[in-house]
């Protein structure tokens, strides 16, 4: 029974891989055209009404993809699902204009399980970066020529992070953990010119830009008192390697040509990473989690065609409260949430930094007594971005639901 749940669970991560990578639907920001594309700050089970922290909370009750070491708590016999759906509206300002999107798609599918008493192991599929943008109305004069042409730029796309996460108990209190994420995906950038002159010409640019990568991590969780926890994680620098393959295609009034490239990409760097978070509880009902993380983009040397990476720092805070009553009563079982979380922006524009912060409220619906099965809901409204320097201000509505559930394993049924 165990191997075919496992079976099940592997077939349905690849299957979960085609629909990322085939989506065009996974991001519509304009500040996806740098780098390799917005970084996800979607999470599993119910960090996402958390203001996106969850370093030292443990995989106890639901599959916690931001530290390796919290699976090392989970409970034996428990075998975890998380699935995750997103949709997000997206309104963007640039001076007195205004443009608005509306995008949904899967956002996670992963499993976790104890290989032992003292250990767990999980493997998560989740995007890491997310392309989605149309800049149109390029207007340019053809070199020594009064004539015009109109430029259409497209992309979408992005980088997905299969995650495998170990964690070990070394003691009751103290967890360690070690993670492997293989990266990889496909950039399509689509350029459409169309020339006004004295006959009709487009030209039409279509790359594909894959990317492929593998990265290490550690974590740690230390229960320091029976309501008081801290962990810390650890990314190590990454390189990923790509190549592209592009189609020109020149149509005139009587002709149409096609040229085809194929040549390798820059490599494109991650930086190392550490982040460290607070958990305690207060009276009982209330749950507190804090968290810190800083990324040394400085120190990868590399720049965007338009801007400049910089060391990013993130700031994620979070209050769950469940009442400690009846718990036969359905409403004494639901947890609420509520969340805020900031960080700086890794990519800086004319000196001006891409910031973005959030407000989150999440709702924990149970749907069984005697397991941790839960539907998650979440709603963020957040913005991104300025509309000084040039630039575009970003206000974001962004709801997500995750169907965390639990499978017990080899528990013998009883006979009244």
């Amino acid at each position: 029974m165990k191997t075919k749940y496992i079976a099940l669970c592997i077939v349905l991560l690849v299957f979960s891989g085609q629909v990322f990578a085939q989506s065009n639907a996974l991001s519509s920001s304009p500040y996806s055209l740098y780098g390799l594309g917005l970084t996800n700050d979607i999470g599993t089970g119910k960090i996402n009404g958390l203001g996106k922290s969850g370093i030292a909370i443990p995989s106890s009750t639901f599959i916690n993809n931001s530290n390796p070491a919290s699976f090392g708590a989970i409970p034996k016999n428990a075998f975890f699902y998380d699935f995750g759906f997103k949709g997000e509206t997206n309104i963007s300002a640039e001076g007195a204009s205004s443009n608005s999107s509306i995008t949904a798609n899967f956002s996670n599918i992963g499993i976790a399980f104890p290989i032992n008493e003292k250990s767990g192991f999980g493997i998560t599929l989740i995007p890491f970066t997310s392309v989605g943008y149309t800049i149109s109305g390029i207007e340019s004069y053809i070199e020594g020529s009064t004539n015009l042409f109109n430029t259409t730029v497209e992309g979408e796309g992005g980088i997905n992070d299969l995650k495998m996460n170990y964690g070990y108990s070394l003691t009751d209190d103290f967890r360690l953990g070690i993670t492997a994420s293989a990266l990889f995906g496909k950039i399509t950038e689509t350029e459409t010119n169309y020339i006004f002159a004295d006959s009709y010409s487009s030209i039409l640019i279509d790359e594909d830009s894959r990317y492929s990568g593998l990265r290490l991590g550690a974590g740690f969780q230390y229960d320091i008192a029976k309501n008081l926890s801290v962990g810390g994680v650890v990314n190590l620098p990454a390189t990923l390697s790509g190549d592209t393959i592009g189609t020109t295609t020149i149509s005139t009034d009587v002709t149409t040509e096609v040229f085809e490239t194929d040549s390798d990409l820059d490599d494109f760097k991650l930086p190392l990473e550490f982040g460290l978070g607070l958990q305690t509880t207060l009276q009982e009902a209330f749950t507190v989690s804090l968290d810190y993380k800083k990324s040394f983009w400085d120190d990868t040397n590399q720049s965007d065609q338009i801007g400049t990476f910089v060391d990013q720092d993130f700031f994620g805070a979070g209050l769950q409260f469940k009442s400690k009553g009846n718990q036969l009563k359905f409403f004494n079982r639901l947890e609420y949430r509520a969340g805020f979380n900031y960080d700086n922006g890794n990519i800086e524009i004319d000196n001006t930094r891409i910031s973005n912060s959030a407000i989150n409220f999440g709702i924990g619906v149970p749907l069984k007594r005697d397991t941790s099965s839960m539907i998650n809901f979440s709603y963020s409204y957040g913005n991104k971005g300025t509309i000084s320097s040039g630039l575009i201000k970003e206000n974001y509505h962004l709801f997500s639901i995750n169907l965390s559930l639990e499978g017990i394993w080899f528990q013998k049924r009883k006979i009244y």
